[in-house]
């Protein structure tokens, strides 16, 4: 019955985001709009310079464990980029596996890959990745006295 509640629920989300992604394209595909700062006091163009810029996020919930994680030959290091490990992800109420990827370095911060984390209730809970601000390098040590 949770799972049931889940994955309708998963399902309402996706149409409602191809609803908005639909109409976000078509409004880029128009030409109405061409720049943000172009749209603004022209009625329905102002709508269109929200509508390019609003970032959708969807909330990934299984009312199951995920499968543990598949074993990986990380490849060699690259200059400039960090791996994100692959994960499981939930498609049509079936697990998928999304492959791992290069990611270009951002300086003065460390990736923090996606991840599954398990809710007070009991649901799973998918974390996309996303940068974390690095501490600080602790200061050097005062010279020596004398």
């Amino acid at each position: 019955m949770v799972r049931a509640k889940s994955m309708r629920a998963i399902t309402q989300l996706k149409t409602k985001l191809r609803r908005v992604l639909v109409l976000v394209g078509c409004v880029l595909a128009s030409g109405v709009c061409t720049t943000s700062t172009a749209c603004y006091g022209r009625g329905s163009g102002l709508f269109a310079a929200v509508a390019t810029t609003a970032i959708v996020t969807a909330v990934v919930v299984s009312a199951t464990r995920p499968p543990p994680p598949r074993v990986i030959v990380v490849p060699e290091p690259r200059t400039g980029y960090v791996w994100d490990p692959g994960h499981w992800t939930l498609s049509d109420g079936a697990w998928v596996w999304v492959d791992g990827r290069w990611v270009a370095a951002e300086p003065g911060y460390m990736w923090s890959p996606t991840h599954w984390v398990e809710r007070p209730d009991g649901s799973w809970e998918l974390v996309p990745g996303r940068w974390v601000a690095a501490a600080p390098p602790a200061p050097a040590p005062p010279p020596p006295p004398g």
